[in-house]
């Protein structure tokens, strides 16, 4: 479960990013989030792994305080939230069987990690997610030479090799055309009712949103202004949520 408070970021040159949030996701939910560019999305999935520091209230995160915690708490909180990003963060010089193992090396010591020594049960879960992404053939191919959509699945593999009980999509579709971002959603739907993994996943695409989601929050100039069902989300609330943005 994910619990936010009153949550507030200010950034250091001064701009608020978030103004008094309160938010709750339950374990196992498939959220989006949406709203203008500069809405305060990405900070504020963002917050959930301590990636941006909350300024003001609390956050709860699998039951832990973010803003308690110690930077070795928060490390181990880390290998619980698997994170995918819109320009994929690959490695794109190594294979993608490595690239997937870096999900794993919140697991692994220093040493193990410097040298990529992984263990067999580690690689055998690397490419169990390869395959469930469909690409497991290209487990010894070098991450750029993959299509934007391969890459992404990649980065969907890596995340799932974490074990995570939650996962954070910043814009995972964002720079992928109309067929692959549909391919991308639907595996990320599919491990949310298949694993049980809490979900949230920032969208721009409305049709997307109105394909894919249950629930819906909605944010503007860093404020909720919609939380609720897909299908109440109509013209005119859309309007609220976007002013004069085209959507």
């Amino acid at each position: 479960m994910i619990i936010f408070k009153n949550v507030s970021v200010v950034y250091p040159n001064g701009f608020k990013a978030l103004k008094n949030i309160n938010l709750k996701i339950e374990e196992g939910e498939f959220v989006i989030i949406i709203g203008p560019s500069g809405a305060g999305k990405s900070t504020l999935i963002r917050t959930i792994n301590g990636f941006v520091k909350i300024s003001d209230g609390e956050l709860i995160v699998n039951g832990k305080n973010i803003k308690n915690l110690s930077e070795k708490e928060l490390r181990l909180l880390r290998r619980e939230i698997g994170m995918i990003f819109q320009s994929f963060n690959l490695v794109k010089r190594i294979s993608v069987l490595r690239n997937v193992l870096v999900g794993r090396l919140g697991y692994t010591s220093t040493i193990k990690s410097i040298f990529n020594l992984f263990s067999k049960e580690d690689i055998k879960l690397a490419f169990e997610n390869l395959k469930r992404v469909g690409i497991e053939d290209k487990a010894y191919v070098r991450a750029d030479q993959l299509s934007g959509g391969q890459q992404q699945r990649v980065a969907i593999a890596r995340a799932l090799t974490q074990k995570p009980k939650i996962i954070l999509a910043d814009e995972p579709v964002a720079s992928l055309d109309p067929p692959t971002a549909k391919v991308v959603m639907d595996y990320l739907k599919q491990f949310n009712k298949e694993l049980g993994i809490t979900t949230i996943v920032n969208l721009h695409d409305i049709d997307l949103v109105k394909e894919y989601g249950s629930r819906v929050v909605g944010i503007r100039g860093g404020e909720i202004v919609y939380d609720g069902n897909v299908k109440n989300l109509d013209e005119k609330m859309l309007k609220e949520i976007y002013g004069k943005w085209e959507f």
